[in-house]
């Protein structure tokens, strides 16, 4: 199973433009391994915020991306908190911390 699988069989199903945002961000990553989830929407999530932070994007115009974000955030969470996920949550959580918080301290 892939990752854009894990995604497409979420329930209840996000709406299909959040659905396509996500899988958009994670790229080709969408297409590794299922055990790379957590990881993987982790880093898109960051990727996706340092863009829009980098871009100045904090209108409302943005928010369809930042729900992406949150949706990817989620996932990631989710999918480590499972217990057949070989994912470390604490690990998770604490690099999480680390990176969101640096992007968002970064932009003051």
């Amino acid at each position: 199973m892939t990752i854009r699988d894990w995604i497409l069989r979420r329930a209840p199903e996000p709406p299909i433009e959040l659905q396509q945002r996500v899988l958009a961000a994670l790229g080709s990553d969408a297409d590794a391994d299922e055990s790379r989830t957590a990881t993987s929407c982790l880093a898109a999530a960051e990727r996706s915020l340092k863009a829009l932070i980098a871009e100045g994007r904090f209108a409302r115009d943005s928010a369809s991306d930042l729900l992406a974000i949150d949706a990817l955030t989620t996932y990631a969470f989710e999918h480590a908190s499972d217990p057949k996920s070989i994912d470390d949550l604490d690990a998770l959580s604490a690099h999480a911390t680390r990176q969101l918080g640096q992007l968002v301290t970064a932009r003051d």
